[in-house]
């Protein structure tokens, strides 16, 4: 691992820094606050990562040596596992607040979940706590891990932000964390597989969704009672 990838472990605090201080003055108090948890629910969503990769050890399926468990690997023991970490206290402790009043503010709530995600997250992929066989390109994973989070967050947040102003709630709800758990899946895919051409594609086919949907969040009204 390059000495530069050290860098990476300060992508995080530093986008959440960045929105609090500029939103949180933008908004007033009540919205800082909600960043501010945001945040810690992100981090408190690690747990259930924490608890698949330590039953994905136990059980001998971090060695990935056929397309089944590859497939496991990727969409449910991290895909999944670190999208319902995220998603749990979003929606059920963040989603409702007052302060978060319109659908692109949902999304930016989603991302300071994925940022309180990446910055307990990151060091532990760092330390390389749970390994696989074959290992992920480390570096390129550290550089590229707190930009897919966002890509993810921008996912669930739209959907799951937009069934609060909709009527269509539960359908928009399980989209938002399936669609971002398929993201994460996928992302984890590539680099398990290092099919960078897919990866490369990845990237570009999701950076035009996450944009139509961050635009599309923005014009949006909360439709009246």
């Amino acid at each position: 691992m390059r000495p530069i990838a050290y860098f990476t472990l300060a992508f995080a605090p530093v986008v959440a820094i960045a929105l609090y201080l500029y939103l949180g003055r933008k908004y007033g108090k009540a919205f800082q606050k909600l960043l501010i948890q945001s945040f810690l629910a992100g981090v408190l969503g690690v747990s259930v990562l924490l608890a698949a990769k330590v039953l994905s050890t136990l059980l001998g399926l971090n060695d990935l040596r056929s397309i089944k468990r590859l497939l496991f690997y990727s969409f449910i023991t991290i895909g999944f596992a670190s999208e319902l970490g995220k998603f749990a206290l979003y929606r059920f402790y963040i989603i409702p607040k007052k302060a978060l009043d319109k659908p692109i503010h949902a999304i930016t709530m989603s991302v300071m979940v994925a940022m309180g995600f990446c910055t307990l997250a990151l060091p532990g992929f760092f330390l390389n706590l749970f390994p696989t066989t074959p290992a992920f390109p480390s570096t390129l994973y550290l550089f590229i891990f707190v930009p897919a989070n966002i890509i993810f967050a921008v996912v669930m947040g739209f959907f799951v932000g937009m069934a609060k102003f909709i009527k269509t709630y539960l359908m928009f709800t399980i989209t938002g964390l399936f669609g971002a758990t398929f993201f994460h899946g996928l992302f984890i895919f590539t680099l398990v597989t290092q099919d960078f051409k897919l990866l490369s594609l990845f990237a570009f086919g999701s950076t035009i969704i996450v944009f139509i949907l961050g635009i599309k969040a923005a014009l949006t009204e909360p439709e009246n009672d």
